[in-house]
């Protein structure tokens, strides 16, 4: 950790040019301030500062002397105090803290360095990096003590920032002047050498933790030799990123002591730290209830060492030590419990957690994706449902009559949908290691959950298409130069890691994806056949997107009552492999073909990471079933029963033995249109016998209209299919 610039013993001002030669006196209260602060004797330095500015008053240095020791003095708690300081001795020395182009003189550094620090503590890493990279630049190697902690504070904030290459060489140069410090002609001191061995050990953890950044895990494992809990905790990320999680798991809960309060030495509580962690490798071994458990014990650690800190009542930030102004992990871990939550399908519970962190984090694509995923799965948590018996039993809701009289109602698996019926498929989403596929159909509802307490906003669809909306809007423009140059480009996304640009274009699809669902459900069809459209003609989308893309056309354009277009995206040709359903995203461009090479070894971490949440149809035979059963809606929707038969024969082959209840409802209006009763007595005594007779049975012709598709449309696990607005009271009853 970074601490504001030490004191300075030379008492002589920065821009002012000397008018006097300071005597042995004034050389000897320097040394002993000095001595004294770096002992800790914070009040018997001051005092010697002060007897020092008697002899030399207004000087700049001696004034910043005496505001770092007061500020260390309050146990570097008066930072609002402090801050104002430096103002009061930049504008002595023509300086501004606010405008970097004003350093021009050695004698600027050390407060523009302070400053570099506060912001630091508080986070702002972008403002603290334009300050340190210029110092870097401006000081020279022979200011020793000051240079190095420039250096170590420019690479923490690269590491801060994700910027790993810009960190290597900024430790290998300072690695350089280490060893020809350890290497001088003339003979090295004690003390010195002593200062050298710490600087080489930070330079040793600081180039662990920038290979870790590029993932060069040989590298890790040469250097990670030491024992200490920051080394320990880098040996747990390294088995995390290998994917050894039990492993990784064993070294945090064994080899770490994370009961030790090490709040006022490094910053953060090691509580926090340690269940927060154990929150994200159950995560991927994906235990999710024993990773929102872990990160609710991370909230609380949190939340007890916000409560110590805020004991004090004080204004600005002043009142807490400089070390602990960071020390706030509640919405980072907030964001990693509502992706815990999404996957435990909790929706409710995790749009409560994402809701409040999107209020800091406004400007983070992927958290607004999160948030519509949330209430698309509080509409439809899965398709699993329509597999089930229960499922399949409402398709006969329940008998009337008996004998002569006795009379079948149909059932309505959409019976809770207030206009339409819409059919559609899983939307899915994969937008990197922290990214889901998330799934969700058009059918009524989920009302097992209670709903979030919030009286702003509401886990609805209409607020998941403002989110979607959000999402769209703040996603940047990627050009095939931005994957074809050799430097990967990162796009800030905080709280979470930042996004690469082949990142970007798959979490677009994704937000495509989703938009386009949504439009179907909201009955918005133009602009569901606007997002379906765009996904479509998206070259770098994968073959899963174009796969939903055309799905979503389709049902769009049947919608609009554009049945011939509707037809042409339906084509069971287009998935002959299990690839032409896959979600992946290659680059074929003569730069990160090595690339690719390089991270083949890794392809299985990706790919588990990817297949966090299941995703069907995984086959290319369900594909192309789930296709020919659309094609067979949109043909009985227009009333053609010999080609609606076909294709509905070919998905039964196809899809196998279990299929999903809506299935039956189309089997029942395709027998009626056709007249065939025995063939639907058939069905009906084959799967619904408990509620039917032996008898044969007739049908009034008054109740059917063969250009009126049936009631509910069939729904398929990722699958779109069409419906009509106007069907709901049709083919309610049979007559036995």
């Amino acid at each position: 950790m970074n601490t504001p610039a030490s004191i300075d013993e030379t008492p002589a001002s920065s821009n002012i040019e000397q008018r006097y030669v300071f005597s042995e006196q004034e050389k000897e209260f320097a040394l002993r301030a000095k001595q004294e602060y770096e002992k800790g004797t914070y009040e018997s330095c001051l005092k010697t500062l002060n007897k020092l500015l008697e002899f030399c008053p207004d000087d700049p240095k001696v004034l910043f002397n005496m505001a770092l020791t007061e500020y260390a003095l309050s146990g570097f708690q008066k930072t609002d105090q402090f801050r104002s300081s430096l103002n009061k001795i930049a504008d002595r020395l023509g300086c501004s803290l606010d405008d970097i182009e004003t350093l021009e003189d050695m004698d600027h550094c050390a407060i523009f360095y302070s400053t570099a620090i506060i912001l630091y503590h508080m986070k702002q890493y972008k403002a603290a990096l334009v300050i340190t990279e210029k110092l870097f630049r401006f000081m020279e190697p022979a200011e020793e003590s000051l240079f190095w902690k420039t250096c170590m504070l420019l690479v923490e904030l690269d590491l801060c920032t994700f910027q790993p290459g810009n960190a290597l060489a900024i430790l290998m140069h300072a690695e350089k002047i280490l060893n020809n410090r350890l290497n001088p002609p003339s003979v090295v001191t004690a003390n010195s050498a002593e200062t050298n061995d710490q600087q080489d050990t930070t330079l040793q953890q600081q180039q662990s933790d920038n290979n870790f950044s590029e993932e060069k895990f040989e590298h890790i494992r040469m250097q990670i030799s030491l024992s200490s809990p920051i080394l320990s905790y880098l040996r747990a990320n390294f088995e995390y990123l290998k994917e050894n999680y039990q492993r990784s798991l064993k070294i945090i809960t064994t080899q770490i002591n994370h009961n030790e309060n090490t709040l006022l030495e490094i910053g953060v509580s090691l509580q926090t730290v340690f269940y927060n962690n154990l929150g994200c490798i159950h995560y991927y071994m994906k235990k999710y209830c024993f990773g929102a458990f872990y990160f609710r014990k991370a909230l609380t650690e949190n939340n007890h060492v916000l409560m110590e800190l805020n004991k004090v009542q004080s204004c600005g930030i002043s009142g807490k030590p400089l070390i602990a102004l960071g020390s706030n992990r509640k919405y980072e871990i907030l964001y990693n419990l509502g992706v815990q939550l999404l996957f435990e399908r909790e929706p409710y519970a995790a749009f409560e957690c994402l809701i409040e962190v999107v209020r800091l984090y406004h400007t983070n694509i992927r958290l607004w994706l999160r948030l519509a995923e949330c209430c698309i799965q509080a509409y439809k948590s899965t398709n699993d449902d329509i597999f089930k018996l229960d499922e399949k039993l409402k398709c006969v809701s329940k008998t009337i009559g008996t004998g002569l009289y006795h009379k079948l109602v149909l059932g309505n698996c959409n019976k809770y949908l207030k206009q339409t019926t819409d059919t559609s498929t899983n939307s899915n989403s994969t937008a990197n290691n922290n990214s889901t596929s998330q799934s969700s159909s058009t059918p009524p509802p989920q009302q097992q959950q209670s709903t979030p307490n919030n009286n702003v906003v509401s886990c609805s669809m209409e607020f998941a298409q403002l989110c979607l909306r959000n999402a769209m809007g703040l996603l940047p423009n990627i050009t095939d130069a931005d994957l074809q140059t050799e430097e990967v480009k990162l796009y800030p996304s905080s709280p979470t890691n930042p996004i690469r640009a082949t990142e970007m274009i798959c979490l677009k699809c994704s937000i495509l994806t989703a938009s386009a669902y949504v439009s179907l459900c909201l009955n918005d069809y133009q602009n569901a056949y606007s997002y379906s459209l765009a996904l479509l003609k998206e070259t770098r989308a994968s073959a899963g997107h174009k796969y939903l893309a055309r799905l979503y056309l389709a049902e769009s354009l049947l919608l609009l009552n554009n049945i011939d277009q509707s037809l042409v995206q339906l084509d069971p040709e287009l998935v002959k492999t299990d690839q032409d359903l896959s979600f992946k995203i290659s680059l074929t461009s003569p730069n990160t073909i090595e690339k690719e090479e390089k991270l083949e070894s890794q392809d299985s971490i990706s790919e588990a990471k990817v297949d966090l949440f299941s995703w069907s149809p995984k086959e290319a035979r369900v594909g192309q079933a789930i296709i020919h059963y659309n094609i067979a809606v949109i043909y009985a929707t227009v009333g053609d029963i010999d080609r609606a038969f076909k294709s509905f024969n070919l998905f039964v082959n196809l899809f196998g033995k279990t299929q999903p209840a809506h299935s039956f409802q189309l089997k029942f209006y395709l027998d009626l249109l056709d007249g065939n009763r025995q063939r639907l007595q058939v069905l009906l005594k084959e799967h619904f016998g408990h509620m039917t007779t032996n008898k044969t049975f007739m049908v009034r012709s008054t109740q059917l209209n063969s250009s009126v598709p049936l009631s509910t449309q069939p729904q398929l696990q990722q699958t779109q299919t069409a419906s009509a607005s106007s069907s709901a009271p049709i083919l309610n009853k049979l007559l036995l």
